[in-house]
């Protein structure tokens, strides 16, 4: 009997190569039930509308699950306050651009607005800050510590491996335009599968 999985992705900052390699290759898997994505789908990478239009047009195929992340929540406070200041701190600018896609105005805020298809923005709004089960539950920032169930994070950078432990996972392996892996932790036998910036398969290290 074929053990039916769940795959849960780390952060991905706009790389779409990445995503798009990472899914082809959980695709040939064949036995992944569900993906869960971690959050921190934009910024600092060019395709960050990209990366939301896959994940929206995956979500629609059913089985897969996206949690939103800090920087998601910074882009929709930005959106609906028109404060870009905390937005542009953290890698905003690359995220506009890929919405906007040519010369951006001085008036910055109403392109990004004008630009961002409602259906992402009512996708961003829809998306759980926690999956969990009987056994493991997974949220962008680390859950507390004092949770019994087995806790899966990104959001903090730890390198090229997935940090893997008795009670915990952190699976942010720095992904980003031009560097960092992007990775999937297979639960519950606990491997992981990886692909680097250009969404080319890296064999694994377990």
């Amino acid at each position: 009997m074929t053990l039916v999985e769940t795959a849960f992705v780390g952060d991905i900052h706009g790389n779409l190569a990445a995503l798009t390699g990472l899914l082809a290759l959980l695709d040939r898997i064949g036995n992944i039930d569900r993906i869960v994505f971690l959050g921190d789908y934009i910024n600092k990478g060019q395709d960050s509308g990209a990366v939301i239009q896959t994940l929206l047009e995956a979500s629609r195929k059913g089985g897969v699950t996206s949690l939103c992340g800090n920087h998601e929540t910074e882009m929709l406070s930005a959106l609906e306050t028109g404060d870009l200041a905390s937005f542009l701190k953290m890698g905003g600018a690359s995220t506009i651009r890929s919405y906007v896609r040519r010369r951006v105005s001085p008036d910055v805020i109403g392109d990004f607005r004008a630009s961002v298809p409602a259906e992402h923005i009512e996708f961003l709004r829809s998306m759980p800050k926690i999956y969990e089960t009987h056994e493991v539950i997974a949220s962008h920032q680390p859950a507390s510590a004092d949770e019994t169930r087995f806790r899966i994070s990104a959001h903090i950078p730890i390198g090229d491996l997935p940090a893997i432990g008795a009670n915990f996972a952190n699976i942010d392996t720095g992904c980003g335009p031009s560097t960092g892996r992007l990775t999937a932790l297979i639960w519950p036998s606990l491997t992981y599968n990886q692909v680097d910036s250009l969404g080319h398969p890296i064999e694994s290290d377990f």
